[in-house]
């Protein structure tokens, strides 16, 4: 127990100095290869901290031989070309108030995902903002709509999302799917067509559809009491 005892203080003073000198990120603003390689690293020290049968070297030096792979491919990013296939490239997923759905599919995204990252970013409606830029950390950096700063009181619920219902914030909303199907009927829109469907307390509408500009309007919608 007392060789495992220090086995374990060795292998985490290594692995302090390591991650020191690679920086003081968050988990969340890591780069791809940083997340990699802090995951490698733990994996790395843990086996050679419990097993005896490992000399402590081997971790030691595999933990090392991370931060020089760490070293080298941050020299090899200064290369526009290199950073975009190590790191990928920003991909803009809001364009001029519209969501991009092609540019969400190439990220493997949903709709669902970037209203979350907007949440996070302190935007709650797509009207507040113009653009929208999902960096290689997943991080979402947006240009906001100026003209629509401190208007935004209420939270848009999202009744659709994808060509799909929401069944969950229908029912928790007092929303009812047969008026809402009306309003699709009253303004000929087929289910499968909508990208998203949005509507807030004030009943002010968020509506986005396949290839068509995003809609922002008043509408009423009675809810059940």
């Amino acid at each position: 127990m007392i060789i495992i005892f220090i086995r374990a203080i060795i292998l985490f003073a290594v692995l302090l100095f390591a991650i020191r000198l690679m920086g003081k990120r968050q988990i969340g603003e890591m780069e791809p290869f940083e997340l990699v390689i802090t995951l490698v690293i733990s994996e790395l020290a843990c086996i050679p901290m419990a097993d005896r049968s490992i000399p402590i070297t081997f971790g030691i030096v595999a933990i090392l031989t991370m931060f020089v792979i760490h070293q080298i491919i941050l020299l090899l990013s200064h290369s526009d070309k290199l950073q975009g296939i190590i790191n990928g490239k920003p991909v803009m997923v809001v364009n001029n108030g519209n969501i991009d759905v092609n540019a969400l599919k190439s990220l493997n995204m949903h709709v669902n995902d970037l209203l979350q990252s907007m949440r996070a970013a302190e935007y709650f409606s797509l009207e507040e903002i113009t653009y929208g830029i999902m960096e290689t950390n997943g991080q979402l950096t947006v240009v906001s709509n100026k003209e629509m700063e401190d208007k935004q009181q209420t939270l848009p619920v999202p009744v659709i999302l994808e060509g799909k219902w929401n069944d969950e914030n229908i029912n928790g909303n007092g929303f009812n799917k047969q008026n809402l199907q009306q309003l699709l009927l009253k303004k000929k829109i087929k289910l499968k067509n909508v990208v998203l469907l949005a509507i807030d307390e004030n009943n002010r509408m968020t509506l986005q559809l396949r290839n068509k500009p995003i809609q922002f309007e008043n509408t009423e919608v009675a809810r059940n009491d």
